[in-house]
């Protein structure tokens, strides 16, 4: 099953899936577009080869289409609230603190544990607060022990 927190390969390097969504009747996985070279590079999920259909650069976000018959699971969003605990989650680990800094209209900035910080094959992960993804972990910055992630505001918004 193809859901958010799973793995794919490209270049022989683990990434995870931040999101999977449908938009107007497509299925699409989301993850981070800055492990990509651009449209139409290949990866592998779940045995499939597959391409990065869309790079949505002003956000961090590359789309892949999923065949209509992949068995998949909706990703719910929700809002994200500030100073409340947020986990970092993919299918090699999850971290549990995490805290929401502060919250605009299309970046999340986060607070960790300066000894669990989020690690470079957790880009793209989901950022989840009560059972739903309220972001996709973007980028860290290892010496205040802080991260930015695309917000849920924006995967919610997008159209194809």
């Amino acid at each position: 099953m193809i859901k958010a927190g799973s793995s794919f390969f490209h270049n022989g390097k683990r990434g995870t899936i931040g999101a999977v969504i449908s938009l107007k009747g497509v299925l699409y996985m989301v993850t981070v577009s800055h492990i990509f070279r651009g449209e139409g590079d290949r990866l592998t999920v779940n045995g499939m080869r597959l391409f990065v259909t869309r790079i949505l650069k002003d956000h961090n976000l590359a789309l892949i289409e999923l065949p209509p018959d992949s068995e998949v699971e909706i990703t719910e969003f929700g809002s994200p609230a500030e100073l409340e605990l947020a986990k970092l989650i993919n299918d090699t680990r999850t971290i549990h603190y995490c805290r929401v800094v502060n919250s605009g209209a299309s970046l999340l900035f986060l607070g960790f544990q300066c000894h669990d910080m989020p690690e470079p094959g957790d880009s793209g992960s989901p950022i989840v607060q009560g059972g739903k993804v309220i972001g996709l972990m973007s980028s860290t910055t290892l010496d205040t022990c802080m991260g930015m992630a695309v917000s849920s505001k924006i995967l919610g918004s997008l159209e194809v």
